[in-house]
C-alpha cells in the first residue's frame, strides 16, 4: 500500500545516509594505471620544452647577433628562476605546469625581441649608443607591462576559479610571467649596458645601421 511505499522509502533515505544499503558488492575486474605513465609524459614534455627552448636559442642568435646572445643568456637566468622559486615554494612541475612554463617562455623571448627593434628605431633616428639602449627599453616597456599584465589576469582568475591541474598551470604561468619581466628588463638591459661600454660596435652591429656613436 501507499503508507507501506512510504515507510520503505524513509527506510532507504537512513540507510543510504548512514552508508548501509543492504547490496552486496561483487569485484568483477581490478585495472591498475602505473605511475611511470605520468612521470613518461612529463618526461617527454620537458624534452619537446629543451628542444623548444635550443631553437629559440638559435632564432635569437641568427636574427640579432651578440644581443640575441645575451637574451639567450638572460634566458638561461629566467629558467633556473623559475624552477628555484618552484622548488622554494615545493611546487610539483606537473603536464598542465609544463605548458604554462613553455608558454611563459614564448612571452619572455616577445619581450626581448620588442625591446631589440625599439632600440633599431632609436639608432635610425640617429641616436648615441647610450641613449638608444635607453631609448629601446623605456618604449619597449609599456607594450611588455601591457602584454605580461592581461596574461597575469587571466592566470590570476584560473587561479582563483580553477581547480587541481588548472591551478597548477596558473601558478606555473604566474611565476613564468614575473620572471620573464624580470630578466627581458632587467637581467638583459645590465648585460647589454655592459658590452656598450666595452664594444658597443659589437651591440649595434645587428641593431642599427650606419656609423656607431660613443
Amino acid at each position: 500500500g501507499r503508507s507501506a511505499t512510504l515507510k520503505e522509502a524513509q527506510e532507504y533515505a537512513v540507510l543510504m545516509k548512514s552508508g548501509a544499503l543492504p547490496v552486496s558488492l561483487r569485484t568483477i575486474q581490478i585495472t591498475q594505471v602505473a605511475p611511470t605513465l605520468g612521470s613518461e609524459i612529463v618526461r617527454q614534455s620537458l624534452l619537446v620544452a629543451g628542444i623548444g627552448l635550443l631553437l629559440v636559442f638559435l632564432f635569437m642568435f641568427v636574427f640579432y647577433g651578440v644581443p640575441g646572445l645575451l637574451a639567450d643568456v638572460a634566458l638561461v637566468i629566467y629558467g633556473l628562476l623559475v624552477l628555484g622559486i618552484m622548488t622554494v615554494f615545493r611546487g610539483v612541475l606537473t603536464l598542465p605546469g609544463v605548458a604554462g612554463f613553455i608558454l611563459s617562455i614564448g612571452m619572455a623571448v616577445d619581450a626581448n625581441i620588442l625591446i631589440f627593434e625599439r632600440i633599431k628605431d632609436e639608432v635610425w633616428n640617429g641616436k648615441t649608443t647610450r641613449a638608444a639602449l635607453a631609448g629601446g627599453f623605456d618604449r619597449a616597456f609599456v607594450a611588455i607591462l601591457d602584454a605580461n599584465v592581461t596574461t597575469l589576469i587571466v592566470a590570476l582568475v584560473l587561479l582563483i576559479l580553477g581547480t587541481g591541474t588548472v591551478r597548477g598551470f596558473a601558478v606555473t604561468l604566474t611565476i613564468g610571467i614575473l620572471a620573464s619581466m624580470f630578466t627581458a628588463l632587467i637581467v638583459t638591459r645590465i648585460f647589454m649596458e655592459i658590452l656598450v661600454d666595452r664594444k658597443p660596435e659589437r651591440i649595434f652591429k645587428r641593431l642599427g645601421g650606419g656609423e656607431v656613436q660613443a
